[in-house]
């Protein structure tokens, strides 16, 4: 085997490896899919929240959809604006800490050393400030955070991805019989 092709084979393996996303795929983001790759009709609600926003799905959402019930849940609930985050559905982080985080990155001017620090932690507290930063703006992102550490309170110990996929599930047509419909 000449050189040229010895070297040649590796160089192909890893361009279509990391090509795929195997090495820089996020993990609660391939977590998050593989939970909604078993649910469907919530799979294409979240994208269509994620794509043209909660409040959007909400008022154009077919009474007594799927669309309908997961929309009106997310909207009434005080974290439910996370889950326009991609992995929300897998962040194993406490609300309450996870909250914290937010707070603290959104009422100060972070550096990349805060920044590392809260990815550390282990929740991705900056992929939520970033989400509701884009969407709301400083003052009424700080403002909707308050709002969710004050309504929050009953479920501060609870991991953000499982209450969410709780919400979630509770829509689903063989739990839910007034969600009978497509979304």
């Amino acid at each position: 085997m000449s050189a040229r092709r010895f070297y040649a084979l590796p160089i192909v393996m890893s361009f279509f490896v990391t090509s795929c996303g195997y090495f820089n795929a996020d993990p609660k983001q391939a977590a998050e899919q593989a939970w909604l790759a078993k649910e469907q009709q919530l799979a294409a609600v979240v994208q269509q929240i994620r794509d043209q926003g909660l409040d959007t799905v909400l008022a154009k959402a077919e009474a007594g959809s799927v669309g309908a019930c997961v929309a009106s849940k997310l909207s009434a609930d005080p974290v439910g604006n996370l889950i326009s985050v991609e992995g929300a559905l897998a962040e194993s982080a406490k609300v309450a800490q996870l909250l914290a985080d937010l707070e603290q990155l959104l009422q100060q001017d972070f550096s990349f050393e805060q920044l590392a620090s809260t990815l550390e932690k282990g929740a991705n507290a900056a992929a939520y400030a970033k989400t509701l930063l884009e969407q709301q703006g400083l003052e009424q992102a700080l403002l909707t955070l308050k709002q969710m550490v004050q309504a929050s309170s009953s479920m501060a110990q609870q991991d953000l991805g499982a209450h969410l996929q709780q919400l979630l599930q509770s829509c689903q047509p063989s739990t839910a019989p007034e969600a009978s419909k497509p979304a």
